[in-house]
């Protein structure tokens, strides 16, 4: 008898452990049929273009899915990855408009914050806001020369990569880059003019206090990231549109006709105009 309780006791302790089973997510059927008909799609048009290394369609989809949300397959993904799955798929299947639009619907909303009023609708405008000041900083810290150089760089490298023969491209005076080049030109001499530099993010950073009512807020370094942490969706928009019209009055742009000078719409001042469009500075 104790030898048998032996045996026994050796038997249990080498049966096989029980397969882990795999972690899954809460996604419905609902959700999961329009990510595997896009991921169809896009897996499609990757194939076309070489860019699927030959992985089947079922490998492939989850090798973007791991990429995308760090899971190992949709039966692991939850309802927060939904929209940013779709709106990966619908990228690499060409639809940009169609992923930004998920993307804006996409990430945890602020409290008691309105619809649509998203981490990253936030980090949009953010991006938005930082590009037109950097825009505006550049403009007025760069050299006219310089400003000339790059957009001549930029014209002669756009009819490159469109594939027109060297001998049938146009020529930088002959392309809309002259005409171009002189409004931004135009906007630095007013920066000039204007006498005291360019707006900075210490501006900036005032127009944000000033709309979110904190007199005190505090952005930290990388501002961009404190906007969108500390404002809202309509906060921002607001940020936007006071920047952009500060800048355009900084730069000597006139909103409307209506707007501008008596003299400007006068017949004399339209014959001088042309004039110099007809004969560039440069």
């Amino acid at each position: 008898m104790p030898a048998a309780k032996k045996t026994a006791s050796r038997s249990a302790r080498k049966a096989p452990a029980a397969a882990p089973q795999k972690k899954r997510g809460n996604l419905t059927g609902k959700e999961i049929k329009p990510l595997v008909i896009q991921a169809r799609k896009a897996y499609d048009v990757q194939t076309g273009m070489d860019l699927t290394d030959g992985l089947s369609f079922d490998d492939w989809r989850r090798e973007q899915v791991l990429a995308c949300v760090g899971k190992k397959g949709l039966t692991a993904c939850h309802h927060d990855d939904f929209r940013p799955l779709l709106a990966h798929f619908q990228t690499l299947a060409g639809d940009d408009t169609a992923a930004l639009a998920n993307l804006l619907k996409s990430g945890h909303q602020t409290d008691n914050a309105d619809p649509g009023d998203t981490q990253e609708a936030r980090r949009q405008l953010a991006y938005l806001i930082a590009t037109a000041l950097a825009e505006h900083m550049y403009l007025a810290m760069t050299s006219a020369e310089q400003l000339r150089a790059e957009a001549i760089e930029f014209h002669n490298l756009r009819e490159e990569q469109e594939g027109i023969p060297a001998d049938q491209r146009i020529p930088w005076e002959a392309s809309p880059g002259p005409a171009a080049l002189r409004i931004r030109l135009e906007r630095k001499a007013a920066i000039e003019v204007r006498g005291k530099g360019p707006l900075t993010p210490g501006y900036l950073i005032a127009i944000v206090r000033q709309k979110t009512r904190r007199p005190n807020l505090q952005l930290g370094q990388m501002w961009q990231d404190g906007l969108a942490e500390r404002c809202t969706v309509e906060q921002l928009r607001q940020i936007l549109f006071t920047l952009t019209n500060r800048i355009n009055a900084v730069e000597g742009v006139q909103e409307t006709e209506a707007g501008r000078n008596k003299a400007q719409r006068s017949g004399k001042y339209r014959a001088a105009k042309k004039a110099a469009q007809e004969t560039p500075r440069w």
